[in-house]
Formats: structure tokens, sequence, C-alpha cells
């Protein structure tokens, strides 16, 4: 009977601490989250809304700015084909100019490669000369599939 006695009072305290704590957990939880705290802060002053620039608003960048004189097209394509950037221009069967490009291209920065290949459609005027003017760039090592095409929306990476 006294072990009996014994198991019952531990119980009974047992259930007296463990209710004593949910109480005090359901308290703590209703102070957190309570409806009357509305956490009203306002990380800008006057409400204002700071807007996030990307990379290309900063670009102010055109293919005149590569160019100083009369003439330098010519020599910063003859350029972009001794630094292999540019290894050959063709049209397909389709009558679809296509521009082939070599190692140094795909190691460019996509800053870089879509001035290139806005600095070619400047100077050769195809997404001008029609109405869906367009070329595919392809690059050297493969065959298969075009890298992208670049056309009045600038340059589509695939």
């Amino acid at each position: 009977m006294r072990i009996f006695g014994l198991f019952l009072l531990l119980s009974l305290a047992m259930v007296g601490f463990s209710s004593q704590s949910v109480a005090d957990k359901a308290l703590y939880w209703d102070f957190i989250h309570h409806e009357g705290y509305k956490h009203d802060f306002d990380p800008y002053v006057g409400q204002q809304k700071i807007k996030q620039r990307s990379e290309k608003d900063m670009d102010s960048w055109s293919p005149v700015d590569w160019i100083d004189n009369p003439g330098d097209e010519k020599i910063i394509l003859r350029d972009f084909y001794t630094m292999e950037i540019v290894k050959e221009q063709y049209m397909d069967r389709d009558n679809i100019p296509v521009l082939r490009v070599g190692e140094p291209f795909i190691r460019l920065s996509s800053f870089d490669q879509k001035r290139v290949l806005e600095f070619i459609d400047y100077v050769f005027k195809i997404t001008e000369s029609e109405k869906n003017g367009m070329y595919f760039v392809y690059y050297d090592g493969d065959d298969d599939a075009p890298l992208g095409v670049y056309n009045k929306s600038g340059y589509l990476n695939y």
C-alpha cells in the first residue's frame, strides 16, 4: 500500500509540474503572437520604396563608344578575327546569317559577349536589313546547335 501511495503522490506531482510548464508555454506563445501587437515596423522613412537597380540599368554602352575615327569598324573587326573571338561569317542554307565564334568569345562575360554581337550588328546592320533581321551564333567547336540568336531584342542565349 505504501508503494501504491508513493506512486500516486509522484504521479500527481509530475502531472502538476507538467501542466504548469504547458501553461507557461501557452502564456509565452500568446505574448509573442498576440493579435494586439501589430508589428508596425517601417524600414523606410515616409513609406518610400527603393528601386533595386540591375546591372543592365547602369550599362549605357553603345557600339559608337568603340569607334574613335571613321574606319575603326574594320580595324575592330580585324582584331576580333585576330583574337579568334570571331572565326567566320557566312549564310546558311536558309539564307540566314551565321556568326561562328571561338573559345575567347565563350570566355568573355555576358556583357562583353552582348557588346561584341551588338557591334557586329551595328557594322553590318543585319537586324535593320529585313523585317525580322537576325543571325545565329555558333561555337566553332560545336556544329550541332547554335549558342543563341541575335535580333532586334538583343542576344538570346539558348
